[in-house]
């Protein structure tokens, strides 16, 4: 609107017509719509290298320079695709790298999302070959792309930027081994692929590689297609927009149930076994449940989800199925209907758990027992053992008892099965995560919670990387010991659950865009954004600690910048004729770096100015012509203190 009152300003005489033009115009721009492409010309002459790009328009663009097709690893060796020997048979390309590998390229016709082509790896030794890191455009320090590297880890992939250091990043628990690349054709178009692994003959697949034996063969399907504006729109279009292509369509009929909703802003879980202590207390006879959700008030401003676990390790010891555990719980399920409408009076969720696994004990079929216990003690959802997906079935089976029952899988669910589910984790048998969470990136209703256990060591770094990616935290219990560190890493997450909470709706749109420019290497930005709201969270391992200017904004008149983390108003200060946000991000010690200890975070906010507040003699006086209260602390604000 500014712009049409700019015009009419200036004594323009709009037709009514030409504004609906104008506005279509503007919301293409506004959404860096781009052609997608319909071919890509290959230059066979050097090797498979990418010359130039038609979009379905018919419109054709030029590389500044070729560029391999892609890159991968034989025997931890790097080959590129422009070297390789290559001849065209009708529309397959045929090529061979070495003595070792010779495959084929073949693109498939008719496909419209973008470009599509079937990559085939053939052993042609004699001996076992490994192959791995397959990387459209190649993995080159000229431009942006995802691979596998470094040492061997559960969660060892990282995204590289130019002139900066790599970022350890978590795919879908199906895309490890892909690929990603993405090259600039012009100031405002550019190209970006993912390889992903489709299948493997005589041959054995791993997380990151392939290990070949002769004759053998592995298939990568390398998919292509055009963004505009930043290098973060082509991830977008690849994982958010695309799923990496692990679906054709999304059925979002689950997300659009409002009361599946709740789970979207829930960001602190807790799992207990029965016969902790804090639940129940066998020696007194007495049930503790009641002020354990008192003692999470305190740090946490009370836990969302509470989590009941009464069956795994002790399930097959007996002819007793996991439901019969429930029931023989002190004073059976009566009690604990009780227990789970108390959690909920105090704004907390309850949640039973399924083994699907159950299948050697008193037989019964496992979505009516299942049914039967939501039924007798008014569950909220359920934590689904074992599994990274559920199931219709599964769903249909709570949904004829309540409405709102909510499945939490215990791994993250892959792209094809996130229509099927709305929550889930980030295992803890990825040990030390690494920054970036990808998954947060293809579906931004999806909850997530990390999974943190006392037992393994402080969770400071944890809980830091979950308030950075925006999702919450599922503290586990299950092991014993309570170290001597817990309450003040409980403080910590205490205070990141806040600021979740309180800024809910900015994590839960699709307009997240990770790593925004900084001035600092190791210190990580991520840009969040409402209708009016604009969000920083920052990551920072750099154990000097970061005092000054970190990332570009623009400043606008109306609005404010404060850091929510240190609770201080934060003015823009000039930088080679740029606008800087100034952070100060507490130092640590250098020796925890790579450790559970690393790191700090910081949290930066641009509000629209809706405070009037004025200092007259010893009173302040504060009007607001927006929003329902205004909360005012004794110093920092915390859970732990009295507004």
């Amino acid at each position: 609107m500014c712009h049409f009152s700019h015009f009419l300003m200036k004594g323009f005489r709009i037709i009514p017509g030409i504004i609906c033009l104008i506005i279509i115009v503007l919301v293409n721009i506004t959404r860096g719509a781009a052609q997608t492409i319909r071919d890509i010309e290959i230059d066979q002459s050097k090797g498979l290298s990418v010359v130039a790009i038609i979009l379905d328009n018919g419109n054709k663009q030029n590389t500044n320079i070729p560029v391999s097709l892609f890159s991968l690893e034989i025997n931890n060796e790097k080959f590129f695709s422009g070297d390789a020997k290559v001849i065209k048979e009708g529309e397959v390309f045929r090529y061979q790298f070495a003595s070792s590998i010779q495959g084929s390229l073949e693109p498939v016709p008719g496909f419209e999302q973008g470009w599509k082509a079937i990559l085939k790896i053939n052993n042609i030794s004699v001996d076992t070959i490994e192959i791995s890191n397959v990387v459209p455009f190649g993995a080159i320090e000229n431009h942006i792309y995802i691979t596998g590297t470094g040492p061997w880890n559960l969660a060892r992939t990282k995204i590289f930027r130019p002139g900066l250091g790599p970022v350890g990043v978590i795919l879908p628990d199906n895309a490890w081994e892909m690929g990603y690349g993405s090259i600039e054709l012009n100031d405002n178009l550019s190209a970006c692929a993912i390889a992903r692994r489709t299948s493997a003959d005589n041959a054995q697949k791993h997380r990151y590689k392939t290990i070949i034996s002769p004759r053998g063969s592995v298939e990568y399907t390398i998919y292509v297609d055009a963004f505009q504006g930043d290098w973060q729109n082509g991830m977008k279009l690849m994982f958010r927009d695309r799923y990496l292509y692990d679906l054709e369509s999304f059925d979002n009929s689950l997300y659009e149930r409002e009361d599946l909703k709740w789970i979207r802003d829930k960001y602190l879980i807790t799992l207990q076994f029965a016969w902790d202590h804090n639940y129940y207390d066998r020696f007194e006879g007495k049930y503790n449940f009641f002020g354990f959700l008192e003692d999470g008030k305190k740090y946490f401003g009370g836990y969302d989800v509470f989590g009941i676990w009464p069956t795994w390790p002790r399930l097959g010891v007996d002819e007793r199925n996991q439901w019969d555990m429930y029931e023989d719980l002190p004073l059976g399920l009566d009690k604990m209907k009780e227990l789970a409408r108390y959690a909920q009076n105090n704004s907390t969720k309850f949640f039973i758990e399924f083994n699907p696994w159950d299948k050697s004990t008193r037989e019964e079929d496992p979505y009516e027992g299942m049914a039967r216990l939501i039924r007798s003690t008014g569950a909220d959802g359920v934590v689904l053992d074992c599994q990274g997906s559920s199931s219709k079935k599964l769903q249909e089976a709570a949904d004829g008892v309540k409405e709102g029952v909510v499945m939490y899988s215990e791994g993250m669910a892959v792209p094809k099965d996130m229509p099927g589910i709305v929550s889930g984790r980030v295992h803890d048998a990825i040990f030390m995560p690494p920054p970036l969470n990808m998954n947060k990136l293809i579906k931004p209703e999806f909850a997530i919670f990390r999974v943190c256990q006392l037992s393994q060591g402080r969770i400071h770094r944890e809980v830091a990387i979950s308030f950075f990616n925006g999702y919450g935290t599922e503290l586990n219990t299950f092991a014993p010991g309570r170290p001597g560190w817990m309450e003040e890493d409980y403080r910590y997450l205490g205070r990141t659950t806040m600021i979740l909470r309180q800024n809910s709706s900015v994590f839960l749109n699709d307009r997240w865009k990770p790593l925004i420019p900084t001035v600092t290497d190791s210190v990580w930005v991520n840009h969040w954004q409402n209708r009016n709201k604009t969000l920083y969270t920052i990551f920072s391992l750099v154990p000097e600690g970061v005092s000054g200017p970190l990332f570009k904004v623009v400043p606008e008149e109306g609005y404010h910048f404060v850091s929510l983390w240190n609770h201080e108003a934060l003015d823009p200060v000039e930088t080679d004729g740029k606008w800087m946000i100034p952070v100060n991000i507490k130092a640590f010690n250098k020796g925890l770096l790579n450790s559970r200890s690393e790191g700090n975070v910081d949290c930066v906010v641009r509000l629209p100015d809706i405070l009037e507040v004025s200092l007259r003699g010893d009173s302040l006086f504060v009007n607001s012509a927006e929003g329902k209260k205004i909360l005012v602390w004794k110093g920092d604000p915390s859970y732990e203190k009295s507004l």
